[in-house]
């Protein structure tokens, strides 16, 4: 993913799909890539980040994100338990 102004743009294959920042991180996988959801497990492609305050951040499969076992130090894989 690329960043064009107050954009993002997501590589979707075939073609390039922009869409706004607001839409980033809404829970709603709007990149086939997964690159508007990197804190949330919308999409079932890609990575989850955590933050890991206090510690070192990291990136995890977002398959593993809500699947009842604490990936991140800090739990932020696990909000929904």
């Amino acid at each position: 993913a690329a960043r064009k102004s107050d954009k993002l743009s997501c590589d979707e294959h075939v073609s390039v799909k922009t869409i706004p920042y607001s839409r980033i991180n809404d829970d709603f996988c709007d990149c086939l890539d997964g690159s508007d959801e990197p804190g949330t497990s919308a999409c079932t492609k890609g990575t989850f980040f955590c933050r890991n305050r206090g510690y070192h951040s990291a990136k995890i499969f977002k398959s593993r994100v809500n699947d009842l076992v604490c990936d991140c130090c800090d739990g932020s894989d696990e909000w929904q338990h």
